[in-house]
């Protein structure tokens, strides 16, 4: 990790930030939104996956519901976390978060050592629009539906 942090390419990250509005962490469903929301999203196909608690699934919804039956809920209300999406929905659409610029720091012996005349910075995203990416991603599923 530190020899990207020490070289010129462009670096960027997501924060998690467990219990915080300002990580991914703030972008969840409950159990409740992902068992009406999710069945029956995205396209068909005609050769099910054979999900990992069992069963054969022909669309990611359904798929996907049935993952959510599985998990441990988190928090009031119990929820659980959509990590990877909310970083991939930046990509789509940057104004969804909040970027900002930090001086690259190296991690030493466990601990973060900041450097702050380093030239080189790199991109923290933060602070998701939740609302926004979790809509997104339902409607995204419903305009795919076949």
């Amino acid at each position: 990790m530190n020899y990207l942090l020490n070289s010129p390419i462009d670096f960027e990250m997501v924060t998690v930030r467990y219990g915080k509005p300002s990580g991914t962490d703030a972008v969840k469903i409950t159990k409740e939104e992902a068992s009406t929301l999710l069945p029956g999203l995205g396209p068909r196909i005609s050769t099910p996956v054979t999900g990992r608690h069992g069963g054969e699934f022909y669309c990611f919804g359904d798929y996907a519901a049935n993952l959510f039956e599985h998990i441990d809920y988190h928090g009031d209300p119990p929820s659980r976390a959509l990590f990877d999406m909310a970083a991939v929905a930046i990509v789509k659409n940057p104004g969804w978060a909040q970027v900002r610029e930090h001086p690259a720091p190296l991690f030493t012996s466990g601990a973060w050592i900041e450097r702050a005349d380093n030239t080189h910075k790199i991109k923290i995203w933060e602070n998701f629009n939740k609302d926004a990416i979790i809509k997104d991603f339902f409607d995204s599923f419903r305009e795919t539906k076949k």
